[in-house]
This record gives C-alpha cells, structure tokens and sequence, in this order.
C-alpha cells in the first residue's frame, strides 16, 4: 500500500482558490477516474508547515494502480484545461510528487 501524495504552494493571497479549484478537479475529473478507490483527500500547510502549501493524498494498493490512475488522467481533456485554469494562482516550480510506502 502506498500514499502518493502532490504538493504545490498557492501564490500569497490565492489559496482559497487554489483550493476551490481543487475541489472542483475531484468533482469534475477525479470522479471519471475512480478516485473515490483512492482515499483522496487535500491537505493545505498549519503547524510546521508552509501555510501556502496544498496537498492531496490519493491511497494506492500498487504503483501499478498509481500509474493506471496517471494514464487515465492523462487522456482527460478536462485535466490539460484544468492544469491551465490553476497555473496563475500556483508558486511556479512547486509543483512535487512523493510516494510513500505505507508500513502500518
């Protein structure tokens, strides 16, 4: 079991529309490729952490059903135009994905 977890930082001021804008992604595409399997759920930064930071947490039995998940997002039109609707309100070059293996 994994945790595929993708991080980016909303520009100061945007991130309640970072967040929107999020939320409307599960709604409108993550819904198409079975994203309610995964556990998804968004993060944003509190205590420690950046509080610009925004993460959403998808729960994975395999990398195999990870990279099944990336294939069929990949197709998604709505996905490209979605990537574009976010881009101004998002730190540039925050954008991270991190895999964790979870142990418990």
């Amino acid at each position: 079991m994994f945790s595929a977890r993708w991080q980016i930082d909303a520009k100061f001021g945007h991130k309640q529309t970072v967040l929107e804008l999020m939320k409307k992604w599960e709604r409108e595409i993550g819904s198409q490729v079975g994203l309610a399997d995964l556990e998804f759920q968004i993060m944003t930064g509190s205590i420690g952490a950046r509080e610009a930071t925004i993460e959403s947490h998808h729960k994975v039995e395999s990398l195999a059903q990870l990279e099944a998940f990336f294939a069929k997002i990949g197709k998604i039109d709505a996905h490209a135009k979605w990537g574009k609707d976010i881009e101004p309100y998002v730190v540039s070059g925050t954008s991270l994905w991190n895999i964790y293996r979870i142990v418990e």
